[in-house]
């Protein structure tokens, strides 16, 4: 049973259960987790996380009701502007199932995306280029709303916003990763991870 704390990171992926390819793109992904700094470093390739079907290397537990996921990103590869490092929901390891994600890209854009059903195309919210830098990621999850913040180089966390999503319960959440080329991979360092489950909302 999951206690109301931070999840114990003592797994061979640390919080999560699970690495794999979605979309098994050409170029194999991997994954560490180094038990002793906390720090996952994912290593993905593949076309995108976008359009009708995706293409990454995902870090992953199943997880039901209501939690939040927080972590740090840089990029330790170059790479294609468009790479992307995620904190994502996601509804199965299907290529084109339903997910939700908060992403940073590779040039700085940070972006709200989701597929709301499967095989649909992708929504996106895009927000301004704020350029390289060391990522905080943070992604509530309150019944059907998912709200986000995000902060770059150690700046106060800021909300981004937040939206309502039917994805249901169990999901997979985790960390993805993925180079928006099948020719080449990206490699991103996760640092600080915490995926804690949150009580329910009073009166619920």
């Amino acid at each position: 049973m999951m206690a109301a704390s931070a999840l114990a990171q003592t797994g061979t992926f640390g919080a999560f259960t699970n690495s794999g390819d979605i979309g098994a793109p050409p170029l194999r992904g991997t994954a560490e987790f180094d038990a002793a700094a906390g720090q996952y470093k994912v290593t993905g390739s593949g076309t995108d996380i976008w359009g009708r079907a995706d293409q990454f290397h995902f870090v992953w537990r199943e997880m039901s009701g209501n939690f939040a996921i927080t972590t740090k990103v840089r990029f330790l590869t170059e790479g294609i502007g468009h790479r992307k490092a995620v904190i994502m929901l996601r509804k199965s390891t299907d290529a084109d199932a339903p997910f939700v994600h908060l992403a940073v890209h590779g040039d700085g854009t940070p972006a709200v995306q989701f597929r709301s059903s499967k095989a649909d195309t992708t929504n996106t919210v895009d927000f301004p280029v704020e350029g390289p830098g060391t990522w905080q990621l943070k992604l509530v999850r309150e019944g059907t709303t998912i709200t986000f913040w995000i902060a770059k180089d150690g700046a106060p966390l800021r909300e981004l916003g937040h939206t309502l999503n039917q994805l249901g319960s169990p999901v997979l959440v985790g960390l993805g990763v993925s180079s928006h080329t099948q020719e080449a991979s990206n490699t991103v360092l996760f640092s600080e991870v915490a995926l804690e489950p949150l009580p329910a909302p009073k009166g619920k």
